[in-house]
């Protein structure tokens, strides 16, 4: 028998368990259509009573605040917040509008990164949405590519989540509860200390350079430098790439204080787009596909069902430039050319004994592993060991005559390692297409 809430709400499944509680998909009694929402359950399981307060005071804050911010048509509407009473336990219902889309997080997980005007697009239709939130004396605190979806009818972008908003007191902020996602919460909101309406435009940054890159804020932070760097993952705009560089400031004053400041100098069109977002907003759209739906579950207003994340680092044959390895490529071969002569001639009459035929397969076999480890793509290093490697040649034949003796002569060592080099690059891009196939179908 299916479970009915509140005498009023049939539960069709579940979709997701987490810390506080459970998420369900559902469906009105009370409407014609038994239109569908989304239900969440806060379980007391296991809770001692001061987590239990903690938790009832989050769940009681985002009723409240939704109930506020619902009147936007980009943040789903509160339809109901009830309790029930089961012998000793005491069970909280969050009933909200079911918005039936995917995550930015979801699209880019199947599609990869997206184009600068898309992200644009994204910032100029959730902008307004921030500064709306803002100027109701809230904080959301947990902006981040799984929290904005895209709905499938409209093509509408909607703003989620809302568990974590931090209801604000003036101008001065209040201390942050230590809700975020790693990565994309600002400095302030990492230290538990004061967040400001910055916050959300330092975590909002931070989400467009995940979808202008593809890649988790990580591996974007420098944390030698303590700045972000995204120059080598792609070429921004000045004007946006600015303007990204001041949202993700350390400091919040050093920040836009607005996310209506942020719209001006992203278009000149940002003061009329910012004054509507108060009043009654319209819901922009986007041009970006929104992909078929993998499983009914992911495609629901709620958190996601667990599962193993994908690796988005990128494998270590493509991550350094074609130009760069092959260069590097050209020294390998010449430098292996080097060495198989070396080992041919002087090897072999060097090997007579049996120590020193250990001792040239320890530093041949030293050599090899430094080739293929860890100076692949360091280009200074490689011209370093390989002018070392001829000078030491040079130097044998000088004052070890006799062990040189069968050596060949320079012009034709130089000829050798050349076509050496060369080979050595054609079996590098073989190497990189065929990788760079198997990983694009992986």
């Amino acid at each position: 028998m299916p479970l009915l809430l509140g005498g009023r709400y049939i539960v069709e499944k579940p979709i997701a368990r987490g810390g506080f509680g459970a998420t369900f998909l559902a469906r009105d009694r009370y409407t014609p259509a038994m239109k569908r929402c989304v239900v969440k359950l806060l379980q007391p399981v296991g809770f001692t009573s001061s987590q239990m307060a903690i938790a009832k005071q989050m769940f009681e804050r985002e009723a409240t605040v939704l109930e506020d911010l619902g009147t936007h048509p980009q943040i789903p509407d509160l339809l109901a917040y009830f309790e029930v009473q089961s012998g000793q336990d005491e069970f909280f219902y969050l009933v909200q509008e079911f918005v039936d889309g995917f995550t930015l997080e979801q699209i880019i997980e199947q599609h990869g990164a997206i184009a600068e005007a898309d992200v644009l697009e994204i910032m100029l239709s959730l902008l307004p949405v921030l500064q709306f939130i803002h100027e109701k004396g809230s904080i959301h605190r947990d902006i981040k590519p799984a929290n904005i979806m895209v709905r499938k009818s409209d093509q509408a972008y909607f703003l989620l989540d809302f568990g974590a908003v931090k209801q604000v007191a003036g101008t001065a902020g209040q201390k942050s509860t230590g809700i975020f996602t790693p990565g994309f919460g600002a400095p302030e909101q990492m230290r538990g200390d004061t967040v400001f309406p910055a916050t959300d435009l330092y975590a909002f940054a931070v989400t467009c350079l995940f979808l202008l890159t593809g890649k988790p804020p990580e591996e974007l932070f420098d944390v030698n430098h303590n700045r972000w760097q995204w120059d080598q993952s792609v070429q921004l705009s000045p004007n946006l790439n600015d303007v990204l560089h001041k949202m993700l400031e350390t400091a919040p004053s050093d920040r836009f204080d607005s996310a209506a400041a942020v719209l001006q100098n992203l278009s000149t069109k940002a003061p009329a787009q910012s004054k509507k977002a108060t009043s009654s907003p319209a819901i922009a759209q986007t041009s970006i596909q929104v992909p078929v739906p993998i499983a009914s579950a992911s495609a629901i207003n709620a958190p996601p069902v667990p599962k193993v994340p994908r690796s988005t680092k990128t494998p270590w044959l493509l991550s350094a430039k074609i130009s760069t390895q092959f260069i590097a490529s050209f020294l390998l071969g010449v430098e292996a050319m080097l060495l198989w002569e070396v080992s041919s001639t002087v090897g072999k009459n060097l090997s007579i004994e049996p120590i020193n035929l250990v001792a040239f397969a320890v530093v041949f076999l030293s050599i090899t592993l430094l080739r293929i480890s860890s100076i692949l793509d360091n280009k200074d290093l490689l011209v370093f060991v390989n002018l070392f490697s001829m000078i030491a040649t040079f130097a044998g034949q000088f004052f070890a005559s006799g062990a040189f003796k069968n050596f060949p002569q320079w012009i034709d060592i130089a000829q050798y390692c050349g076509v050496a080099g060369f080979g050595a690059i054609a079996f590098m891009a073989a190497l990189r297409l065929i990788f760079q196939l198997l990983y694009s179908l992986l």
